[in-house]
């Protein structure tokens, strides 16, 4: 008899212990259900030159892409506090510039769009092929409506850059 009991508390409790993990908070104050990752990527097709971006956020375990997006708007009703970006570039061989790129933000309604995150790799030589990274860190409260963006300098084979991706970390107030 006592087994049988055992077995049901334990599997009425499981949802409730699960469900209070994700509301205790993290090391930010907030609960893990609140923190946010977006991932902005963009490229060029090196044979054709066409520009593709695309945009994925992770949140509570699961991942959103938005293939071909401009970028992340904040959605309504909520406040996206950025605490960091890294940003990766993959360089190509040749004798173009180094990359240059920036997380943008752009509030469309309100006409304003201006640089929230540079990244350059001034320090990659010609022919450094690879993968190369930075990261930025900041305290950034985004309201609703305001959207973030990447945007290149240039792209190979006027740039060494092929590739380019931020990946932005914060939480919803």
């Amino acid at each position: 008899m006592l087994k049988p009991f055992a077995l049901a508390a334990f599997l009425l409790a499981s949802p409730a212990v699960a469900r209070a993990q994700t509301l205790t908070p993290t090391h930010l104050g907030v609960p893990a259900s609140a923190l946010l990752t977006v991932d902005i990527t963009t490229r060029a097709d090196l044979s054709t030159g066409a520009l593709t971006t695309d945009m994925g956020t992770y949140q509570d375990g699961k991942w959103v892409w938005n293939f071909g997006s401009k970028g992340f708007e904040v959605p309504k009703g909520r406040t996206f506090i950025v605490t960091d970006a890294q940003a990766w570039v993959l360089h190509e061989p040749g004798t173009g510039t180094p990359a240059s790129l920036e997380l943008m933000l752009d509030h469309p309604s309100g006409g304003y769009s201006g640089s929230m995150a540079l990244f350059t790799f001034h320090d990659v030589p010609a022919n450094a092929m690879g993968v190369h990274r930075q990261t930025w860190t900041s305290g950034f409260a985004l309201t609703e409506g305001l959207r973030l963006r990447i945007w290149a300098q240039a792209f190979y084979p006027t740039s060494l850059m092929s590739m380019a991706r931020i990946i932005v970390h914060g939480y919803y107030l």
